[in-house]
């Protein structure tokens, strides 16, 4: 998030405080009324005061995020919940008609809901699998060439040809009572690493870290559908389920349940890759779809850097039923 030029380091770190748990209702409460009155009161701001530092600070209006991050999500919904209408998502998501929604759908992403469903359609791909057909990158969730950078094709192009087989097991993860440090931004060490740094000046001197502490990333966005400057990305600590804010570090609960778990020894650098690889090579032709739920890094060597040399650590996928 951007420094804001009308306060001081002190305030700074009180308005992330109070922004961050505005974000989260947002999210938390898509299908309701997401009006600026009530915003600004969960953000304890007058409504003319919020409005001013949320744009200063996440560089859209209230009502575009909300807007944005709306559209994100029926994305979503549209490629795995193939039992709900267009219409039923456009409601789930807080669009008060089907028209209203496809005209916001149309103007962001330059193609109509019903055009998403049928392009990215996940029963397909799996179908083809079952067939022994060849994926093509578009197929595998990869955006227009335009849109994507070449090394992430050329990335995508050899996991696509690399077929080493896999471990990964199917577990029940528990919800987590953490304090965390967002960062918004591109998922790179460089974007991540200021999170973790800050999140540890604050815990370690509560004797916060210990061997019962988990050290956990929270992946909030799909890049090939939210721009990368507006990844969110939470470094994360667990704490005691009394653990309250201080008005410099934020507490959440980041839910449970059913998880794909990869363990790896990655390089930097090498997260990315990994994931591709997890989504490719293993949940698409599993009896899995991916859930509505953040993705999990939790991590094993985690010593106030990250990544640090050779990084232990499980990715954790959400999953469902398909």
């Amino acid at each position: 998030m951007k420094k804001c030029a009308f306060s001081n380091e002190i305030s700074d770190y009180e308005y992330l405080f109070r922004l961050n748990r505005t974000i989260d209702y947002i999210h938390n409460h898509l299908g309701e009324d997401l009006n600026l009155t009530s915003l600004a009161r969960i953000a304890c701001f007058s409504k003319y005061h919020f409005h001013r530092i949320f744009s200063t600070f996440l560089s859209e209006t209230v009502n575009e995020y909300v807007r944005r991050v709306r559209l994100e999500k029926a994305v979503r919904m549209l490629t795995l919940d193939r039992d709900k209408s267009v219409l039923e998502i456009a409601l789930d998501c807080g669009f008060s008609s089907s028209q209203n929604f496809a005209k916001a759908f149309k103007s962001h992403f330059g193609v109509t809901p019903t055009y998403v469903r049928t392009a990215y359609n996940w029963g397909r791909v799996k179908s083809k699998l079952g067939k022994g057909e060849g994926l093509t990158e578009k197929e595998c969730g990869v955006p227009n060439e335009k849109d994507h950078p070449l090394d992430s094709r050329l990335m995508i192009k050899k996991i696509i040809k690399d077929q080493a087989p896999m471990s990964v097991r199917v577990a029940k993860i528990p919800d987590f009572h953490v304090a965390y440090v967002r960062s918004i931004g591109p998922y790179r060490a460089e974007t991540i690493q200021p999170a973790f740094d800050r999140l540890m000046r604050w815990a370690i001197p509560r004797e916060l870290m210990d061997e019962n502490t988990f050290v956990i990333g929270a992946i909030w966005n799909d890049p090939n559908v939210t721009p990368a400057e507006k990844c969110i990305y939470d470094a994360c600590i667990t704490v005691p389920k009394l653990a309250t804010g201080d008005g410099k570090i934020n507490i959440q609960r980041l839910r449970g349940g059913k998880f794909a778990v990869y363990h790896c020894d990655l390089k930097p650098g090498e997260h990315q890759e990994a994931w591709m690889k997890l989504i490719i090579h293993w949940l698409l032709s599993s009896a899995y779809l991916p859930d509505n739920r953040p993705f999990f890094e939790i991590m094993y060597n985690f010593s106030g850097k990250f990544p640090l040399g050779r990084h232990a650590l499980d990715l954790c996928l959400p999953v469902k039923p398909s």
